[in-house]
């Protein structure tokens, strides 16, 4: 009696550790980032402005920071800039490169603030999530775009990767 229930727990062992093993497992895959989008209604967005390309020489600097409503799509957005090669003569929202939204209404100068809404489609929402929303300021200077801010959750970690070049 002492072997087979001796043998009992031995060859039970490994079992137990697989299924447990299967269910931390499966416990640890359901902590998807994704679905933050799906659950918060509103999430903050910020991005530091850099200069768009190498061959860009600015001093220029500023930020871009904005709420998303999710169910809205709608993004509320202040943009702010300073010491720019010259005028800031457009200004708009790319979508990892082609032109989504533009801005209106900017103080033509080389050093200000605009604010106001962008509504995003569902995909842009989900470009926004995942860092390829960036805002682009064009000058006299550098038309093709002085200084590119890309929009991260949370964050203001300059970047130059929105892979932008121009209108």
């Amino acid at each position: 009696m002492k072997t087979r229930n001796h043998m009992l727990r031995r060859n039970a062992t490994p079992g137990i550790f697989i299924i447990l093993l299967l269910f931390t497992l499966t416990i640890s895959c359901n902590d998807d980032e994704s679905s933050d989008i799906e659950t918060e209604t509103n999430v903050t967005y910020s991005g530091s402005f850099v200069e768009s390309t190498d061959d860009v020489s600015t001093s220029g600097s500023g930020t871009v920071t904005g709420v998303l409503d999710s169910e809205s799509r709608e993004f509320a957005y202040t943009v702010t800039w300073f010491d720019l090669s010259s005028d800031a003569v457009a200004m708009h929202f790319h979508d990892d490169g082609p032109v989504i939204v533009d801005i209106t209404g900017f103080p033509d100068s080389d050093s200000g603030t605009t604010s106001g809404v962008a509504t995003f489609s569902a995909s842009q929402v989900n470009d926004l999530a995942s860092g390829k929303i960036y805002v682009q300021i064009h000058t006299g200077t550098y038309p093709g775009g002085e200084m590119l801010a890309t929009l991260l959750k949370g964050s203001s970690n300059p970047s130059n990767g929105g892979g932008g070049s121009g209108y």
